[in-house]
């Protein structure tokens, strides 16, 4: 047999690597087993090692984001229509922690939750393919979304949530979280427009697409000084060290906010400090 020529090698290279491109990756491959994942964009999905949940029972002030959340992932589970879900409001306040308490406070088998981050929104499409001949009833976690325009991603996942032409599979729900009440910075509009309605329109029309928003505000003092007590109770510090609620104010104050965030952070400075050596 005579010897390949040149161009025969090159060109037999480029189809092996047209073949590589078109193989299947790990992205094209089921969920694996659990009921918290996370999605890695090429590398697909990964089962969380850690799972970071979160007992809904220290969340304080929390009570009415609690039942309608707690509530309205039930009837999911259960098969009944529910509504996406929007966390919105200040840092530190729960939203984030409250999603994460899901898996304790609705504790069905089939209930799982995906974390997919805001970087990966353009996969949302690839992912639902994926999740849909799943048994389990997922909740599509973005956390700390915030949208800097009403670009090209922006209008993805707007359609995305409703007004697409294909319809989402039924054991998806979409839960986000965001420091932003509609998803994008807010300003005056510009003078120079001839309808600047249009344009508040249609940056508050995505956040209009969920069902169910919910608003997380800061605490005052006395939710705050109980969410710190139930914090120190929960690392094993009781009783409570002597002028606990002096340091626990202090340390809000040099935060600039009461919320659960620094609550917890200053329970675990006072057990830190006051727990026997």
């Amino acid at each position: 047999m005579s010897e390949a020529s040149p161009l025969q090698r090159q060109l037999e290279r480029i189809a092996a690597a047209l073949e590589r491109q078109g193989a299947p990756g790990p992205e094209t491959t089921a969920p694996p087993p659990g009921r918290a994942l996370l999605w890695q964009g090429a590398a697909g999905f990964r089962a969380a090692r850690r799972l970071d949940a979160v007992d809904p029972t220290l969340l304080v002030g929390l009570e009415r984001q609690k039942t309608l959340l707690f509530d309205n992932v039930r009837r999911f589970v259960a098969g009944a229509p529910a509504h996406d879900v929007l966390l919105w409001g200040d840092r530190g306040t729960g939203k984030s922690t409250l999603v994460r308490s899901l898996l304790v406070a609705v504790d069905e088998p089939s209930l799982a939750l995906l974390a997919v981050a805001e970087a990966h929104l353009s996969d949302l499409p690839r992912i639902l393919d994926l999740l849909e001949a799943d048994p389990r009833r997922w909740l599509l976690f973005c956390d700390d979304l915030s949208f800097g325009n009403t670009g090209e991603r922006y209008k993805e996942f707007k359609v995305l949530l409703e007004g697409g032409l294909e319809a989402r599979p039924a054991n998806t729900l979409l839960v986000a979280t965001s420091n932003r009440r509609h998803l994008v910075p807010e300003s005056f509009a510009t003078t120079g427009e001839i309808h600047p309605e249009e344009t508040v329109a249609e940056e508050i029309s995505l956040a209009d697409r969920f069902g169910l928003s919910l608003g997380f505000y800061p605490f005052n003092q006395t939710q705050y000084l109980e969410a710190v007590e139930r914090h120190l109770a929960a690392l094993g510090c009781v009783p409570c060290p002597a002028q606990w609620q002096t340091e626990a104010l202090r340390w809000a104050m040099a935060r600039g906010i009461r919320s659960g965030r620094s609550a917890l952070q200053a329970a675990r400075d006072l057990a830190g400090r006051h727990a026997p050596r």
